[in-house]
């Protein structure tokens, strides 16, 4: 099977092909992980950002259900399969938590706590603001809930963990391979690829963000968005217990939300949306450092270390997508800033469906890929949307 990137989907999607005893061939055009899936947060999170009973009334039965049950299950099996394989890359099944900053978030993080204990029996945890300051080290936030399905880990180290399993099972990954074209003939398909063409009954299209014209239309179906992140210098351990003191990944509850994080080495992380451009002004990464030290006031003069950014792939619908636009040709993308957990889950659909999965017993619909109305002109579009919604987000509406 040819797979075109070495991201979350593509690897987990040829590892579970090694599991189905079928050999993958996976072509990247970097290094894997060179995405977003190598420069993210490091966050598993469950779920979508739609609630289960919104999912539920947007695709109904039994549809809705199923994809309730696989996106609630997402980072858990995610978890499962870096212990199955003994991956090494921090990760830690430890909860997630989603804090309010104001009463209209109060509202939507008690409304989705609640939604997910009622339909899934989540055993979810709600903070007052007493409990919520004991947990985060500040007042900056009002309330919450802890999700204990969720967790962190080092997201550069799990991709190149899972270059490792997949190699040892049987798969083949090359770095620099660049698919420059793939086409069906003679009931095959086709990939070209450093002047060499690679050929497999099934091709699986894994590029997310990174998507260009391989696929026609594929590019105008989604909107690359960036994540921006910054890292401290390691902190010294008085300072990491004052911050964060429960160690669980943060992502609060606002329409453009921060998301923070402490990694092995005793870093603060903290990241956010970036921009809609491919280069990232400084003063977004200057603004994300002022937003930590305002947040947490106890990091007022600590050193900056690093900071960095990958594209996330954004959907009209803001659901992942599952295509199926030619026969034996399959893609998975858009998990609007929700990767870590359902990338991974999508690739081993990506990799079912090739094993016989029926197209109809999939958490996603499976459809032709459907471009973007007027896709030139969205991007502008969001940008005017992202400083709206900064704005809503300040006044607390």
């Amino acid at each position: 099977m040819i797979i075109v990137g070495a991201g979350y989907t593509g690897l987990n999607a040829a590892l579970r092909l090694n599991e189905l005893g079928q050999q993958a061939v996976v072509l990247e055009s970097q290094d894997a992980g060179f995405g977003a899936s190598g420069r993210n947060g490091g966050q598993v999170i469950p779920g979508l950002k739609y609630d289960p009973e919104e999912l539920l009334r947007m695709f109904g039965e039994p549809r809705g259900a199923r994809l309730v049950d696989f996106t609630g299950k997402a980072a858990e099996r995610t978890f499962d399969v870096i212990e199955r394989y003994q991956m090494r890359c921090d990760a830690q099944r430890s909860g997630w938590l989603q804090p309010a900053v104001d009463e209209a978030t109060i509202e939507t993080v008690t409304r989705r706590a609640t939604s997910w204990q009622a339909v899934s029996g989540v055993p979810i945890r709600l903070l007052n603001e007493i409990q919520i300051r004991a947990a985060t080290g500040t007042g900056f936030y009002k309330a919450g809930w802890i999700d204990p399905r969720g967790g962190q880990l080092q997201p550069l180290s799990y991709a190149r963990e899972l270059v490792r399993v997949t190699v040892a099972g049987g798969a083949k990954v090359f770095a620099h391979s660049p698919v420059t074209d793939l086409a069906r003939r003679d009931n095959q398909w086709e990939a070209t690829v450093n002047g060499y063409v690679v050929r497999a009954p099934f091709a699986l299209v894994c590029t997310n963000a990174y998507s260009g014209r391989l696929v026609p239309g594929l590019e105008r179906s989604i909107i690359p968005a960036s994540s921006i992140i910054c890292a401290t210098k390691p902190l010294p351990d008085a300072l990491q217990r004052s911050i964060m003191p429960e160690r669980l990944p943060i992502s609060d509850a606002r329409r453009l939300m921060n998301y923070m994080r402490f990694d092995a080495a005793g870093r603060f992380l903290i990241g956010a949306r970036g921009s809609f451009g491919l280069h990232e002004p400084e003063r977004y990464f200057r603004r994300l450092r002022e937003t930590a030290v305002r947040i947490f006031r106890q990091l007022d003069g600590v050193e900056w270390e690093d900071a960095w950014g990958g594209r996330v792939a954004l959907t009209v619908d803001h659901v992942p997508h599952l295509h199926n636009p030619q026969l034996g040709l399959f893609v998975a993308l858009g998990c609007n800033g929700r990767g870590v957990a359902m990338l991974s889950q999508l690739g081993r659909v990506l990799a079912d469906l090739i094993g016989g999965l029926p197209q109809d017993e999939a958490p996603l619909p499976v459809e032709g890929i459907r471009p973007i109305p007027l896709h030139a002109f969205r991007r502008p579009g969001l940008e005017a949307v992202t400083l709206w919604y900064r704005t809503l987000d300040a006044v607390g509406r």
